[in-house]
């Protein structure tokens, strides 16, 4: 980095000191933790902004490494400063320095995750998404039970079941499981040596390889150290924060991208909550966002750790404090004395079940005196069980213990004696008296000493229990000790596990019950039972026994309970005995009821209602849950009005609870038991039989089923249920209280246990966090100024506050899912947002609106209709899903994953909608860029994808990337797929006729020329040649723009490859201004040459311009090598810009064209597209099937070196090749004879030039490794070369073309175009073709020499003239110029040379001797003086001094004719290795055969010429020991060959013309020692599948053209020789009533005629019910007449609109109800009736795509919108309003979709917006009926109505734009065309109008020739510019 940008960054660091928060203490210990536990340098970690996390800055292969689950130390950034790493960490920053990359660690603090998480989750139910509306109520109505049993049973019971909290797991443990499970691999250690905790008891860890959730951001690794968890994701460049706060426009307008976002952001809550993880307090922030708008979920992890308060202390609860008065308040209130404020509190805190059933006891035995350890006075508890069964029986705790062991009769028996005793005694004697009892003590000193005997010395025992030691006797178990005592339990029994181990060696331990295997699980076994209910539920019966009320009186005779020690008058002293401390009955501890477990019972079967409904029958195969709990309800001790927190929340409850459970009955018997959760709920106590009747009337809420009165099903409740239990209950507390100790009855205090974490608190939160960032999203302009780090209550807060202040500003589609998240509905008060970080903000209610909490899967179920999710985001996702899987490295990966997608789109792309498209096109568009998918992904997926977009929006979208595909180099296997008829088929279908003839057929048809063609040209495309560069002040700007690699994803390749002026590139204009007029404009490639054509072309293309290629003879295949692209040369590229330039620079070429007669240039919107197609392509140079064989002197060439290439790829290449000459030749049928030349004809003749570019195509080709003999032997047998082979495919299919059409295609097209290519150019630059030039001219003698074998004698001899002045003279004059110099030197003037020769020849031979005499004499003798000139410049050894001539002149030399001549001494040296004296001879040789004597005639210096064909002879005589072995060399591009010993040609043994023979198509000379060599390789045979010859023929003189079905001829042709004259930039339709065809059928007025989008056929509507489907194929002479293809018969009255659907390509059409019907089949899809039979529809118009929609106007103003699709209607509008406007006329849809106009009869039109259905404008238009409404691009209206006037508005201006008057009739029929609209009227006049400035208008009467009847329907066909004019006596004519 600079000095001064680092200076400059500290000191903004240092300023910004001040105003930038310091990190969190928090944060700090993260980054020091990661610091030491990662081994990362500090400088390379930053807090994240948002401060959950550290963002580190690491090496790619440490990363790596890490994934492998190996970590080491993590490299310094070295080479980097300090400054610059902390730039790499900041968040805009995104490119880094290769080999870096950054990620972000989130860490956990493992001490704050030391509390306890309970609440494992069960996922049984909703294990996979409900598939059914069924299965989903089935779930619903399950959850709602458990939810308000579980709601009930934590309101009602459990502060008085008194279990102990169920298990919960410490949180540590949970998260770390839950983790592994999310991500898919397992903890990694890491930090010091300390071991980490064992991983095995986590339960199996899924395997690394395992797919995480979808939609979560995914984790690079999870590490453990032994303080922290470490999850390490990689960096998120973009959160959805940045997308509402930077670039909120990714997500305006569409409704359909915000729902994917939450779906997706569902999909992974979802995924988490089943594996027990809560997500979090998530935002905005946490929700990674990719430029597709790809969101992936990036959990809050931070929100699991509990805050350093709550680690000190609990959270205070929450409560309602209405009822709780301060300590000292209650102590001084009234009639509550301080004496009784202890019992007081004990007993209400024992009922309200705060303190334990022992601590209680323990307490009222202190209270009651009760000492530790006092044999005679010590607590006392009851026995609960007798230990004989596991956990025992019960014992009944209404009895006293003393009673239960010596029984009743014991008892009574005791009473009566000491009754009677006591009144036998009360007489006074001295005795005291007997007083009757029943007991005489609860605890005697002899069993307490029995109990403690193991701990007791014996001396002790001895003195107390029996004197005699015997250990034997006292008993020896606890059931034993139990069965025996009559006394109560002390609570040793419960505490202490010592007292069962005895100190005395004689006496065993006391023996535990055998169900237990010690004595400390004794106690604490033996505690729970003191514990339990059923406990619990009695006790308050041992209470009044033991310390209450049944002590004394009537209770205690009647409880057999009269104690001694209370009885017996306390006469005497004691320091012991029975106190009483209840005088009431004590109240029952508040224990739920046993039917109310934690957990509800599950129902085994539900009865299978038949509701008689008329909603139809819906069982239920699973229960239907929702409503057991409500039973309970009404049952428990506890009522609504006196319960702790929710006085008002219960009746609700009470009501949803009766309502729901009056659904549920179940069958079966009553002894249908119901399994329970715990031991708490014995069976059969909720069971349900069939026998009950539900209130009639009440309706579930859950189901929405009214159960039938008279269906019979009983609810049997538990035995001894009583519904007034609780009021009795209350009842007895109040009296206890108020009679018993003083107080009143109150409210209870809240008990202040804080329970343990629950996991389903978290996901709540989860969902409430949820809601809030929804709400944050909504409102993200208002909720700036929140801190990136609130807590989450904050943010609640604050976004409830908006919600509920500005609701207008909710999407309608997030209203109810942020009312159901965040409770909006509710009151302020009832949602109090709770602080603690682990809370949920505020509690949900068990059912709202019928359903549960919200969850992930809830919402995400397509019948929970909270979020209106469209029915094909779950397709969508599916797709995206195996997109991001996508693991492509190869072709074959690469088709598996196209075909995989594409199986999966036939689901996402059903029930689509445009909004939807926008998600899914990024996603194509990238397999289309990719390349290993680009091939497949267009065979596969564009048909669909585009039918979706349709053709708008797939040109907008799908072009670039599919001249992509046609352009990358890279691919040969499975291209030909892109080639074949019926993808080129759908491309038109879906792109629209016109955009892909102009955009994409140029790209589609380079393959003709070899992929390589436009390499070559792609080589110097720099605009003025290198002298005129180096003076052009801007010359830098020719430079490329591009960078190395052309990819089509960079901005400026794809501009230019769509035509669209592509500035980047540095063209500007004035570049081209000095163009040089030889420049060849054809494909917009300007070429300029350097002086050394060699070495430029060699640094270009990678030296690979010297190598030459051939092909095998038999094949003619070529291949693209495999070295890649090449980079192209920086000066090589420039951008045809736009029709501008080319008009300026090209004045004198439009000039010279015009003069032709029939031009056929260059149009210059074309010429755009074909730059594209150049410059992109970047393949190398074609390689034949065998190396180059080198012949003579070029042995050492690099040509020997080439590798000989693998069969396979020639035969690929001859496949590809084979399909696009099919493809074209269809093509060229389908397009019809105008578009075919304009388009098909053109691209092609372009392409011919390509062919012969560069020097590598002007090499000879060497048939079967041998050179064919040079010599008058062979002047016409062609000798091809490397450009003959390539360009084969492409004079095949240009011959196709002629033959389809006709001979005119020979002279009216191809022949102005040959002499276009060799016109001269201006003389600005004559020194100097270029090589684009040059190519034109091997080119354009090549097809002259193919045109001329296919003409006819008489057309030949009428066009003899043009061929001699046009081509010939053109041709000759570059050729022997002494002053125009070829870019690839000698061996293209060679080549041309030898192509010039042949073609004269073969025209002699065709015309005859004397021919040749009257026309040719001209250009043979122009060939033979080249001689003399070259003869006497040498003679003359000119030393011209240059420096004599101006500068910038040529010198002049004198010649012998007396002309002066100027010349170019540069040139000498080529010219005389052409023409040389084996060129002399051969011409001299070949036209004296030819010519014979005329020969003397024509040509003055043939003298000469002779003696230099016998110098040659002679040379080659004395030179040449054998001659018959050597092989003749022609002149090679070599610049040091020599052309006098170059090499010799065999000895003819006949010199001149004596002796020889005209044999057919060449010279025979007899007794020739060589084999007959029949000329190489016929390219038409060679490629595209045999054309119209094959090899043999190839050098016949003349050919038969085929007759064709289409040939031209009359109207056609007149027609056709005007528009392939006119060129494509005419935007004006002329119409010069031409007629072309006529269609007769219809025995009724046509009523409506419709062109489909690919223009070959046409439907029409008529009032005899039809509609026909005809073809559009050109036929005769223009009076032939065509039957149709399909009649569709179905419509019952006239048919007055016909139309095809954009998108499917069906046909609608409508006689008062619509059909939708199959074109190819005639098969009925739909009809659509009008809803009201009286009232049939008006008006049709289909929806443009991608919708795919038909919208229809009743005769009751109504607008319809109908699907195709789907069935009924999608939306209704109502037109009308409070006008009577009449009847909808006409109407017409906007391009886009979005508007649709009607018009009425009343001349009133209203514009209404699709979407919302409000009404845009309304006004009144016209004065008479609206007979027809188009819309056109741009919110342009026109109309034409009865009142004569055509008027065209703006969508939404007031006065119109233009206004037309028709003079005598309405225009009842018209159509558009670009900016004009062409009109008809009744009185068959067609007219012109414009669309723009300034308005013109013009008409033309229907001759009555051409047209006959009345017009009455008008449609124009847009590409092929024809009229279709249907008249009222049926019949349909096409006319031009």
């Amino acid at each position: 980095m600079a000095q001064g940008s680092k200076g400059r960054e500290v000191a903004l660091t240092t300023r910004a000191v001040g105003w930038s928060p310091a990190p969190s203490p928090d944060m700090e210990e993260l980054l020091k933790c990661v610091e030491r536990d990662l081994n990362i340098d500090a400088r390379q970690l930053a807090p994240a902004p948002e401060g959950t996390h550290v963002v580190a800055l690491v090496p790619v292969r440490w990363l790596a490494s890490l994934r492998e689950r190996r970590l080491g130390p993590c490299p310094r950034a070295e080479g980097l400063g300090e400054a610059e790493v902390r730039t790499l960490l900041q968040r805009s920053v995104q490119r880094l320095p290769s080999g870096w990359t950054r990620v972000e660690v989130h860490g956990l603090r493992k001490r704050r995750l030391t509390y306890p998480l309970s609440g494992g989750l069960s996922f049984e139910e909703g294990s996979s998404s409900p598939e059914t509306l069924t299965r989903f109520m089935q779930e619903v109505a399950g959850q709602n039970y458990r939810n308000l049993w579980r709601h009930a049973y934590r309101t009602y019971g459990r502060p008085y079941s008194h279990t102990r909290t169920p298990s919960a797991v410490p949180a540590l443990d949970s998260v770390r499981q839950a983790l592994q499970g999310v991500y898919g691999c397992s903890f990694l250690p890491v930090g010091e040596t300390t071991q980490c905790p064992s991983y095995a008891r986590d339960g199996p860890c899924p395997s690394p390889g395992s797919p995480a959730c979808p939609s979560l951001l995914r984790a690079e690794a999870l590490l453990e150290s032994p303080e922290m968890l470490y999850v390490i994701h990689p960096y998120v460049q973009f959160s959805l924060h940045d997308v509402v706060t930077f670039s909120p426009a990714k997500l305006t307008n569409s409704q359909a991208k915000v729902l994917f976002i939450l779906f997706r952001v569902l999909r992974a809550m979802d995924a988490c909550h089943r594996q027990g993880l809560a997500c979090g307090a998530l935002s905005l922030y946490h929700i990674a966002i990719d430029e597709k708008l790809c969101s992936e979920l990036r959990l809050d992890l931070s929100s699991y750790e509990m805050s350093m308060k709550d680690e000190n202390k609990e959270t205070p609860v929450v409560r309602d404090g209405t009822g709780i008065k301060s300590e000292k308040e209650e102590a001084g209130s009234p009639g509550c004395p301080i004496c009784r404020e202890e019992l007081k509190g004990l007993v209400l805190d024992w009922v309200h079940g705060r303190i334990s059933n022992f601590h209680y006891l323990m307490q009222l035995n202190r209270l009651a005196g009760r000492r530790q350890g006092d044999p005679n006075y010590h607590p006392v508890l009851p026995w609960v069980v007798d230990f004989t069964t596991p956990h025992g029986r019960f014992r009944d705790l209404r009895k006293s213990k003393f009673r239960l062991n010596k029984g009743d009769k014991q008892l009574d028996f005791t009473y009566e004696m000491t009754r009677q005793a006591f009144v036998a005694g009360g007489a006074g004697s001295g005795e005291p008296p007997h007083v009757p009892h029943h007991i005489s003590d609860v605890l005697s000193d002899i069993t307490y000493y029995v109990y403690k005997a193991r701990r007791t010395p014996r001396s002790v025992l001895c003195g107390h229990v029996r004197a005699q030691w015997e250990p034997h006797e006292y008993p020896a178990s606890m059931e034993r000790m139990q069965a025996w005592t009559p006394d109560e339990c002390i609570p040793e029994f419960y505490t202490d596990p010592s007292i069962f181990c005895s100190i005395h060696p004689d006496m065993p331990d006391l023996d535990v019950p055998a169900w237990c295997s010690s004595s400390q699980e004794f106690v604490a076994a033996h505690q729970a039972l003191l514990e339990s209910r059923e406990v619990s539920q009695d006790l308050h019966h041992w209470i009044d026994l033991t310390f209450g009320y049944k002590l004394q009186g009537k209770e205690a005779v009647k409880e057999k309970n009269v104690c001694l020690h209370l009885v017996d008058a306390h006469t005497h002293l004691t320091s012991y005995g029975v106190v009483q401390l209840f005088d009431q009955p004590h109240p029952q501890r508040l224990a739920g009821v046993p039917a109310l477990g934690p957990e509800p019972p599950v129902i085994s079967r539900l009865l299978v209602q038949a509701i008689q409904e008329a909603t139809g029958r819906e069982d239920f195969p699973r229960p239907l849950t929702n409503g057991v709990g409500r039973l309970v309800l009404e049952a428990t001790p506890c009522e609504a009005g006196w319960t702790r927190d929710r006085p008002v929340a219960g009746e609700d409850d009470l009501e949803q609870a009766t309502e729901a459970l009056d659904s549920i009955s179940l069958p079966g018997k009553a002894s249908d038991q119901l399994g329970t959760s715990s031991s708490q709920a014995p069976s059969g106590l909720l069971s349900f039989s069939a026998a009950s009747g539900p209130r009639p009337g009440r309706r579930n809420k859950a189901t929405g089923a009214d159960l039938g009165e008279g269906e019979e099903g009983k609810i049997l409740l538990p035995e001894g249920f009583s519904p007034l239990q609780a009021l009795e209950e209350l009842e007895k507390m109040g009296n206890f209280l108020a009679r018993g100790l003083g107080g009143q009855l109150e409210v209870p205090e809240q008990p202040q246990v804080q329970p343990p974490v629950q996991l389903q608190d978290l996901f709540q939160r989860d969902m409430q966090a949820l809601g809030v960032l929804l709400a944050e999203m909504v409102f993200a302009t208002r909720v700036r100024t929140l801190q990136s780090d609130a807590p989450l209550w904050v943010r609640f807060k604050a976004v409830r506050g908006l919600c509920v202040c500005h609701p207008k500003e909710v999407p309608v589609s997030l209203q109810p899912v942020l009312d159901t998240l965040l409770q909006l509905s509710g009151s302020e008060g009832s949602v109090v947002a709770k602080r603690g970080k682990l809370n949920p903000l505020f509690e949900y209610k068990p059912i709202s609106q019928g359903l549960p909490p919200p969850s992930p899967a809830q919402l995400l179920s397509p019948f929970s209709s909270v979020v209106p999710f469209p029915p094909y985001f779950p397709a969508l996702h599916r797709f995206i899903l195996l997109y991001q899987a996508r693991h492509v490295e190869d072709e074959a990966q690469g088709r598996e994953l196209v075909f995989t997608l594409w199986q999966q789109l036939g689901s996402v792309l059903s029930d689509i909608t445009p909004e939807g498209l926008e998600i899914l096109l990024p996603f194509v568009l990238s397999l289309m860029s990719e390349e290993h998918t680009a091939v497949y992904t267009a065979w596969y997926l564009f048909e669909p994808v585009a039918k979706a977009l349709g053709p708008k929006n797939a040109n907008k979208y799908l072009l670039k990337p599919l001249i992509g595909a046609y352009e990358s180099p890279c691919q040969l296997h499975g291209r030909f797929y892109l080639y074949t008829d019926c993808f080129v088929a759908q491309l038109m279908v879906r792109l629209g006729l016109q955009a892909f003839l102009v955009h994409l057929l140029p790209h589609v048809l380079q393959v003709l020329a070899g992929m390589e063609a436009s390499q070559e040209e792609s080589k110097g495309f720099g605009g003025a040649t290198e002298d005129e560069e180096s003076e052009l002040p801007g010359a830098g700007s020719t430079s490329c723009a591009f960078g190395e690699e052309m990819q089509m994803d960079e901005e400026a390749a794809g501009s230019s490859g769509l035509g669209l002026p592509d500035y980047t590139s540095g063209v500007s204009f004035h570049d081209q201004a000095d163009l040089p007029e030889t420049e060849d404009f054809q494909a917009g490639l300007y070429v300029a040459e350097s002086p050394k054509p060699q070495e430029v072309e060699a640094v270009s293309l990678g030296r690979l311009s010297d190598k030459s290629s051939t092909s095998e003879a038999s094949l003619g295949e070529e291949r693209t090598a495999d070295d890649g692209g090449v980079p192209v040369d920086k000066n090589s590229l420039r951008s045809g810009d736009s029709s501008q330039d080319l008009k300026q620079s090209e004045g004198s070429e439009e000039e010279e064209e015009e003069e032709e007669g029939c031009v056929v240039e260059e149009e210059e919107g074309e010429q755009e597209e074909v730059t594209g197609a150049s410059e992109l392509t970047l393949s190398d140079t074609v390689l034949s099937m065998e190396t180059v064989v080198a012949s003579g002197t070029r042995g050492d060439r690099e040509e020997e070196e080439e590798p000989l290439t693998e069969e396979s790829e020639g035969k690929e290449q001859k496949i590809l090749l084979d399909t696009a000459c099919k493809m074209v030749r269809w093509l060229s049928a389908k397009l019809g004879p105008t578009v075919a030349s304009r388009h098909v004809a053109r691209n092609l003749l372009r392409l011919l030039t390509s062919c012969y570019v560069g020097p590598t195509r002007q090499q000879f080709t060497v048939s079967s490794g041998e050179s064919p003999p040079l010599g008058a032997s062979n002047i016409y047998q062609k000798r091809p070369v490397v450009g003959d082979v390539v360009s084969g495919p492409v004079l095949s299919c240009l011959l196709h073309i002629a033959h389809l059409y006709g001979e005119p295609v020979l002279t009216y097209q191809y022949l102005p175009y040959i002499s276009y290519l060799v016109a001269p150019g201006s003389n600005s630059s004559p020194s100097r073709l270029n090589s684009r030039k040059e190519a034109g001219l091997l080119a354009a003698v090549t097809l002259t020499q193919k045109i001329i074998v296919y003409l006819s004698d008489t057309t030949l001899m009428d066009i003899l003239p043009r061929i001699s002045h046009e081509v010939l003279l053109p041709v000759l004059s570059f050729l022997t110029s002494l002053v125009t110099g070829f870019p690839s030197g000698a061996q293209a003037r060679t080549v041309l040379c030898m192509k010039t020769i042949s073609l004269i020849a073969l025209i002699c031979l065709r015309i005859g001797q004397e021919m040749v005499q009257q026309h040719l004499s001209e250009p043979v003798a122009i060939f033979f003086q080249v001689f003399s000139q070259l003869h006497e410049l040498r003679q003359q050894d000119l030393q011209l001094d240059p420096e004599g001539c101006d500068e910038g002149q040529l010198p002049e030399t004198a010649f012998s004719d007396g002309q002066w001549r100027p010349v170019d001494l540069g040139l000498l040296d080529e010219l005389q290795k052409v023409f040389t004296l084996e060129m002399a001879y051969m011409i001299y040789v070949s036209f004296s055969c030819l010519l014979g004597d005329i020969i003397r005639k024509i040509v003055p210096n043939h003298e000469l010429v002779g003696e230099l064909a016998e110098l040659y002879l002679e040379s080659i005589n004395t030179s040449s020991h054998n001659p018959a072995s050597v092989e003749p060399t022609m002149a090679n591009t070599d610049p040091e060959w020599d052309p006098q010993s170059g090499g010799s040609s065999q000895d003819d043994g006949h010199s001149g013309t004596f002796g020889s023979v005209l044999i057919g198509n060449r010279i025979q000379i007899p007794n020739d020692s060589q084999p007959e060599n029949l000329g190489p390789l016929d390219p038409i045979s060679g490629m595209g599948g045999g054309g119209l010859g094959c090899g043999s023929e190839d050098n016949a003189l003349k050919r038969e053209l085929p007759r064709s079905a289409h040939g031209l001829s009359g109207n056609w042709l007149a027609y056709w020789q005007y528009e392939i004259g006119v060129s494509q930039q005419d935007a004006h339709f002329h119409f010069h009533q031409i007629r072309l065809q006529s269609f007769p059928g219809h025995s009724g007025a046509v009523k409506c005629v419709a062109p489909l989008s690919s223009e070959d056929f046409f439907l029409s509507g008529s009032k005899d019910r039809t509609v026909r489907l005809w073809p559009l194929y050109n036929y005769g002479d223009g009076t032939s007449d065509t039957a149709p293809r399909l009649i569709y018969a179905q419509h019952r009255k006239s048919v007055f609109y016909v139309g095809q659907l954009e998108a499917p390509q069906y046909v609608v059409s409508c006689d008062g109800a619509v059909h939708v019907w199959d074109p190819f089949t005639g098969k009925t899809l739909r009809t659509v009736e009008s809803s009201d039979s009286r009232g049939p529809l008006t008006a049709v118009a289909v929806v443009p795509a991608p919708h795919t929609s038909i919208t229809m106007a009743s005769s009751d103003s109504t607008l319809r919108f109908v699907d195709c699709r789907k069935p009924g209607l999608q939306h209704e509008f109502r037109l009308g309003g409070g006008l009577n406007p009449g009847l909808v006329r006409s109407l017409a849809v906007s391009p886009s979709g979005r508007s649709v106009v009607a018009g009425f009869s009343s001349g009133f039109m209203v514009l209404l917006d699709t979407r919302t259905g409000l009404v845009l404008r309304g006004w009144p238009a016209h004065e008479g009926d609206i007979l027809q409404i188009k819309a056109v691009e741009g919110s342009v209206l026109v109309s034409s109505s009865s009142d004569h006037s055509l008027t065209v508005w703006k969508e939404l201006e007031q006065k119109p734009m233009h206004h037309y008057k028709s003079a005598s009739d309405p225009i009842h029929t018209f159509d558009v065309y670009g900016s004009e609209v062409v009109t008809g009227t009744v009185a068959n006049k067609i007219g012109v109008c414009s669309l723009l400035e300034p308005p013109s208008q013009a008409t033309t009467k229907l001759s009555s020739e051409n047209f006959r009847g009345t017009l009455t329907s008008l449609a124009l066909l847009p590409t092929k510019r024809h009229l279709l004019l249907g008249s009222d006596n049926g019949i349909i004519r096409l006319l031009a």
